[in-house]
C-alpha cells in the first residue's frame, strides 16, 4: 500500500489551516480520568499489521494537536499512536494550583495513563520540547514501561527561556507571555490576528495559568539527568530540526553521545521538526522504533 504524503503543518498554515483542523478523520479524540484530572488524548490505530504503540507527549504551551500531522504516516507504518495533552493543557483539565504540576506528578500522569488505558506492552515514548523533560521523568520512574524513549527537539538541562517565561508570567500572566511571543514574531498584539495567529493565541490562553507558571519553573530549574537515563539501559533517540532554536544544538548532540543514542538532525526544520517535515519524521521514528524489535499485543 502506498504511503500517504502528508503536507507539512507549515504548508497547511500558509493556507489558513490550523493544527486543530489537521486532525485526521481516522483518528479520535478521547478524555480519560487520570489521578486528579481528565487527560485529553488523540489516538489512531494502525492501518496495517500492528508493530507497536507510541505515546507522544506535547511540549510547553502546546497540546496533542501538534502531532496531528504525523498520526496518519505513523499509522500507515504499523503504529498505534497516542498524542497526549498534559494536565492543564488544551483538551485536558488541571487544578488552579501550581503545586499540582510538579515534574514528579507529570511523570506519574504518564504511567497512570498507561495503566488506565490497559496498555501492558512497553510503549515507545516521545517527548517534544518540554514534553521531553516529562518523558525523562516517567522513564526514570519505571523504565520497564517503555520500549524506547525519544527526545524530540528537547535538551538535557535548564535554558534561559524558562526564566524568561517565568518572569513574564509573574509580571502579567498569560497575556504577558503572549506579548513576548508577538514581539519575537513581529506580530502586532493589538491588531487583527489572522486565523493561525488567533489559534496560537487561543491555545496559550486555553492553558491553565498555573500549568504555565509551573512548567516555566521546571524548565528554569531543569537538571541534567543524562547519566541516570543512560543507566536504565533503554534505547534512546535524540532528534531535532537543523534550525532548532530552543535548547542549544550542541547540548542535544552531547546528550545523544552520552546516552549512546541514535542521533538524527532533520534538515529544513525548526523546533517543531515534525510539523516542518512530517513524512521524514515518520520515517525516522518508525525506523528507530523497528530497529529494536517492537512489542505487539
Amino acid at each position: 500500500m502506498p504511503l500517504t504524503r502528508v503536507p507539512s503543518a507549515t504548508h497547511h498554515e500558509a493556507r489558513g489551516i490550523t493544527l486543530f483542523d489537521q486532525f485526521p478523520q481516522t483518528a479520535t479524540r478521547q478524555v480519560v480520568q487520570v489521578n486528579d484530572v481528565e487527560l485529553g488524548y488523540s489516538v489512531i490505530d494502525p492501518t496495517v499489521d500492528k508493530v507497536g504503540t507510541a505515546l507522544l507527549v506535547a511540549g510547553y504551551t502546546s497540546s496533542y494537536d501538534t502531532f496531528n500531522c504525523i498520526l496518519t504516516p505513523l499509522a500507515e507504518r504499523g503504529y498505534r499512536v497516542i498524542g497526549l495533552s498534559q494536565r492543564g493543557q488544551p483538551h485536558s483539565s488541571g487544578p488552579d494550583d501550581e503545586n499540582a504540576y510538579t515534574l514528579d506528578q507529570l511523570g506519574r500522569d504518564i504511567l497512570t495513563l498507561l495503566d488506565t488505558l490497559n496498555i501492558g506492552e512497553p510503549v515507545h515514548l516521545l517527548g517534544h520540547s518540554f514534553g521531553g523533560v516529562v518523558a525523562a521523568e516517567a522513564a526514570l520512574a519505571d523504565p520497564s514501561r517503555f520500549a524506547s524513549v525519544t527526545f524530540w527537539n528537547s535538551g538535557p538541562r535548564a535554558m534561559a527561556e524558562g526564566q524568561v517565561a517565568y518572569d513574564a508570567l509573574r509580571r502579567g500572566g498569560p497575556r504577558e507571555l503572549w506579548l513576548l511571543d508577538c514581539e519575537r514574531a513581529g506580530i502586532d498584539p493589538d491588531g487583527d490576528l489572522n486565523v493561525i495567529e488567533q489559534y496560537y493565541h487561543d491555545r496559550l490562553m486555553g492553558t491553565n495559568p498555573s500549568q504555565l507558571v509551573a512548567g516555566a519553573a521546571i524548565l528554569r530549574d531543569q537538571t541534567d539527568r543524562t547519566a541516570e537515563l543512560a543507566a536504565t539501559g533503554l534505547r534512546f533517540l535524540v532528534s531535532h530540526g537543523a534550525h532548532d532554536d530552543a535548547w542549544p544544538i550542541e547540548w542535544q548532540r552531547t546528550m545523544a553521545e552520552q546516552l549512546q543514542a541514535d542521533y538524527v538532525v532533520l534538515a529544513h526544520a525548526g523546533h517543531s521538526a515534525h510539523g516542518d517535515r512530517p513524512n521524514l519524521t515518520a520515517d525516522v521514528l518508525a525506523g528507530f522504533w523497528s530497529d529494536g524489535g517492537d512489542a505487539t499485543s
